[in-house]
């Protein structure tokens, strides 16, 4: 209780004190949950691309590369933090042990899936404005309709332990001309048994992802659910996403056939099909997180307004797109919590009241002892 010693002989002073030290209180009660696995989100600049190795560690372990340009962590565009990492490919993009063209990273073996792990994600993609999401099929141009992709930004791959790995990974996940989409590989014909499309592409925005797993080989254990900017676009889908007697490891970056961008490659009437330049492509990756539960995912992950080089929350259309929540949609769409209760919003507005709190109960004591006001 509140006396007339010292803390009351000046009470516009405490409410001040009181103003300054609340807004720090949040740090503490921002610490990692327990239940977070593993971060990736750049934020250690230039050394979290690569030697984060060591079961435990954050950051990113080891690169697939030929040249610097290919992965870079930048300052602008972010979704989260200080940095984000821009990955690049083009023609030639090839490290000579592996096929087709690549600008790969991996993560510590934290990351390694074993049958019947479930385990909760999240991370922002953005695709520029000028992506291409489809290339002419090198082996069928005189087929306009036949296209290849322009290739995965996120991956989960199997590891052969200890083996080889031949054949395509079990899941992918990128961009095309018009959408984002999913494919479940099929282990005997390396291509995907199921292609999903799961929402319109949205150039220059950063698109908010949450994927919930539950790894196995079995088809009636395995299975995938995800959000995207807060829409469940893929409710819970049964079916296996490992193969058998295998693991799977995360991988992100671009990743497209080695054709795309062929200088020397010609239609049929003799017109080049590319120019001279590679056909780069470009996307940008930010905040990835690993959790056992969905909360630890979204406690991490606090989101506030849209990243500036995001765009307009109309995507420039001047229709309001999210409600008027901006991307804290997102987190009540999950579950995060009702009626405002969002991991981001929520907490920090709590803070916020607890100074205006402190004052009005002094307030309300001052006057019942109107003497301490004219102090």
């Amino acid at each position: 209780m509140l006396g007339s010693g010292p803390s009351m002989e000046n009470p516009r002073k405490l409410i001040l004190v009181l103003a300054f030290l609340v807004p720090g209180l949040p740090v503490a009660a921002q610490q990692t949950d327990p239940d977070v696995i593993w971060k990736g989100d750049f934020e250690a600049g230039a050394s979290s691309l690569s030697g984060n190795c060591s079961a435990g560690d954050d950051q990113w372990c080891s690169i697939e590369t030929i040249r610097p340009q290919q992965i870079q962590v930048v300052a602008d565009p972010v979704a989260q933090g200080k940095y984000a990492v821009r990955f690049e490919v083009k023609y030639g993009d090839v490290v000579s042990y592996y096929s087709d063209s690549r600008s790969l990273m991996t993560g510590p073996p934290t990351l390694w899936e074993n049958e019947g792990n479930e385990r909760w994600y999240r991370w922002q993609a953005l695709w520029p404005q000028d992506w291409v999401g489809s290339f002419p099929k090198w082996d069928e141009l005189s087929n306009p309709s036949a296209r290849s992709s322009a290739g995965s930004l996120v991956e989960w791959h199997h590891d052969a332990n200890g083996g080889v790995e031949h054949g395509s990974a079990p899941l992918y996940i990128g961009a095309g001309d018009n959408d984002i989409w999913l494919c479940l590989v099929d282990q005997a014909t390396s291509s995907c048994r199921e292609n999903i499309s799961l929402a319109p592409l949205q150039r220059s925005h950063w698109h908010d992802f949450i994927m919930h797993a539950k790894w196995s080989s079995q088809p009636n254990v395995g299975y995938l659910e995800m959000w995207i900017d807060g829409v469940n676009v893929l409710p819970k889908y049964v079916g296996p996403n490992m193969y058998p007697g295998m693991r799977n490891y995360l991988q992100v970056g671009l990743y497209r056939n080695g054709h795309i961008g062929d200088p020397n490659l010609l239609y049929p009437n003799g017109q080049h099909v590319y120019g001279t330049n590679g056909t780069p492509g470009v996307a940008y990756l930010d905040g990835f997180i690993s959790g056992k539960t969905q909360q630890s995912v979204l406690n991490e992950r606090p989101w506030g307004t849209p990243a500036p080089d995001a765009g307009p929350a109309d995507g420039g259309t001047g229709q309001d797109l999210d409600g008027g929540t901006g991307p804290q949609v997102g987190l009540a769409a999950v579950g995060a919590g009702g009626g405002g209760g969002c991991a981001s919003g929520g907490p920090q507005l709590a803070w916020l009241a607890v100074p205006l709190l402190v004052a009005l109960a002094l307030t309300r004591r001052l006057r019942i002892r109107p003497w301490k006001r004219a102090q």
